[in-house]
């Protein structure tokens, strides 16, 4: 056995010695035709081989060969790649220097317009682009927040900071009376809106803000066009990909207010201007200096993401997938104001030859909104915790008082521990305790929607395509509220019964289009030429009920057959119009300098 392993030993060692002696080498550089720099990280490859090497940070090469005729091919991102042909005898160092021709295709950039895409040095409109690493660059919880200060001539303002509240978005301001929000069209198809989307899910977002380049899409544009583009799979093999992010919100400043020394001060001073007795004996120190801003606001409100995505495919097959959950509590009335969000997404695209390919983009959510009043003068919390006193504690704890009217002959609000909410005695009937307050916001919104479509694209003849697409928009709304008996002050109580309300809606859309393009370059011209037709309709149902007097105070656990009222009420409605439209539109430029754009299109309501 040792023999046996010292002869293979040497026998090894003869191969290789034979191997450094003989071995032959090929060097060089790559650089840049144009600009004659070098490129560092080309690979050089011998073609149909995994031997290879890549060029260092000079652009220099170096590769060990054994003697023959070999083919080697040198690549690099964004440049056209090359290949040539050696032959090395024994003892031979051969020196290659290679330049590559930069790829100016694939440097060219093009954004989504209507039906299509288009370079972007050819537009002529008003469009901006968001690319999906500035969507995911910071957390949002929503597509349109990534807009933010990113597009020039939209402009994103938060309404407030509860959690899942949409956004208003103007598109170079407000065009239209009533309702100026823009138009969103998700692959292809119109939506109502856009909170069913995962962020993580958009390869692109592309803005037509002015009348030419949204008039492909007719009236419905008159406020501008979002063009949403979702994720399409890649040839390659299956990658997984898996992201989290958590974080904690937390009030930057507050305002300063008043306090309990200082409100007593301010009190007995515009007392005394009145002509009126001073309130307070500011000799006497004062039981509470209540900060309402700080009891208001929650400490370290979580927001969690969590997104699992599977792509990949064949050269025939592509797939793109993804799972997501999204949470976040608001920092008045934590999980109050609660959003949650569940999507799953499958976007498909097969090609039967190089003439047929179809495929879809469908898309599931669920979300569950809890939320509270805001931006109001009154009746909201905030609002509330600005102008209540500082006198006033936040939880009454005086046993003597509790004892006394109203706190022990009215249903006053207590919290989840059983602990009594403190009333005013100092303030007008307008203004309450904000956390009492925030225990009679019981409503909540559940969702379930579904939005996507299937297509398919066949080119008959060269330079022309026709493709035809179909899409669904479904979702069903539920809405609960639950209003307990309550004492807050004098105006702002329920003592007789309790109620409990419930809606349901349920509304849908499908959508239906046909287009045939086609484009043709003949020397210095290009032209392309675009036509189609549109149909959709949009349906709409509802239903609701009301009862009184229900004998459970728990929102989780109150359901319209517990009410013993006589007082129940029901309706409901339905909605029914649809949209048929014809549009065509024709491109052209020459030597991609000068470019023409003429759009045409006809829309057919039922509204009229």
């Amino acid at each position: 056995m040792k023999k046996t392993l010292i002869i293979l030993l040497l026998l090894m060692s003869g191969f290789i010695c034979n191997t450094l002696l003989h071995g032959q080498t090929l060097t060089g550089v790559v650089t840049d035709r144009a600009s004659g720099e070098t490129l560092p990280g080309a690979n050089v490859v011998v073609a149909g081989t995994t031997i290879g090497t890549m060029t260092g940070m000079e652009g220099t090469y170096e590769l060990e060969l054994t003697p023959g005729d070999y083919s080697i091919v040198v690549s690099y991102v964004g440049y056209i790649g090359e290949e040539f042909s050696i032959t090395l005898t024994d003892d031979e160092r051969l020196t290659r220097d290679i330049s590559l021709q930069p790829d100016i295709t694939t440097f060219e950039e093009f954004v989504v317009v209507g039906y299509g895409t288009q370079q972007k040095r050819l537009v002529t409109g008003a469009i901006s682009s968001v690319s999906a690493e500035e969507i995911t660059s910071t957390p949002v919880l929503r597509v349109d927040q990534a807009l933010q200060g990113r597009t020039a001539g939209v402009m994103v303002t938060n309404l407030s900071g509860q959690p899942g509240e949409p956004p208003t978005v103007r598109i170079r301001g407000a065009g239209t009376t009533g309702d100026a929000s823009p138009l969103y069209i998700v692959d292809g198809l119109a939506v109502g809106s856009i909170d069913y989307l995962n962020p993580g899910d958009i390869e692109s977002i592309d803005v037509l803000k002015d009348a030419a380049s949204a008039a492909i899409y007719g009236a419905r544009a008159a406020n501008g066009v979002i063009l949403i583009t979702t994720k399409s799979g890649q040839e390659g093999v299956m990658n997984v990909t898996y992201s989290t992010y958590q974080g904690m919100q937390n009030v930057a400043r507050t305002i300063d207010m008043l306090d309990a020394e200082q409100y007593r001060m301010m009190m007995n001073e515009g007392a005394r201007n009145a002509g009126l007795t001073e309130p307070f004996d500011l000799n006497e120190i004062p039981q509470h200096n209540t900060n309402w801003q700080d009891a208001l606001f929650a400490s370290n409100a979580p927001l969690i993401h969590h997104e699992l995505s599977v792509n990949g495919g064949t050269e025939r097959s592509t797939y793109a997938s993804s799972l997501s959950y999204f949470t976040q509590e608001g920092i008045i009335g934590g999980d109050k104001s609660r959003f949650d969000r569940i999507t799953g997404r499958l976007n498909t695209r097969h090609d039967v030859n190089e003439f047929i390919n179809f495929g879809s983009n469908m898309a599931y959510s669920n979300i569950t909104t809890r939320g509270i009043a805001s931006n109001a003068s009154f009746n909201a919390a905030y609002g509330s915790a600005l102008n209540i006193d500082p006198l006033t504690p936040v939880i009454e704890e005086n046993e003597n008082i509790l004892n006394q009217a109203p706190y022990a002959t009215e249903p006053v609000v207590t919290s989840s521990k059983g602990e009594v909410y403190g009333i005013s005695r100092h303030i007008g009937s307008e203004i309450v305790n904000p956390l009492a307050l925030l225990e009679l916001q019981t409503g909540q919104s559940r969702v379930d929607k579904i939005v996507g479509n299937v297509f398919g694209e066949v080119e008959p003849v060269n330079n022309l395509k026709f493709n035809s697409s179909l899409g669904i928009d479904l979702a069903y709304v539920i809405y609960d509220s639950h209003t307990p008996l309550f004492y807050l002050n004098d105006a702002q109580l329920n003592t007789e019964k309790t109620n409990v309300s419930k809606s349901m809606h349920r509304h849908y859309t499908w959508q239906w289009e046909n287009t045939l393009s086609w484009a043709r370059e003949i020397g210095d011209h290009n032209i392309s030429a675009l036509a189609g037709v549109s149909a959709s309709k949009y349906n709409f149902e509802d239903l609701s009920g009301f009862n009184a007097k229900v004998p459970i105070n728990d929102p989780n656990h109150v359901y319209l057959n517990m009410a013993t009222d006589t007082v129940w009420t029901a309706y409901g409605g339905a909605l029914h119009n649809s949209l048929l439209s014809q549009f065509g539109r024709v491109l052209y430029d020459y030597q991609s300098r000068y470019a023409f754009n003429a759009t045409l299109r006809r829309d057919g309501s039922s509204k009229f």
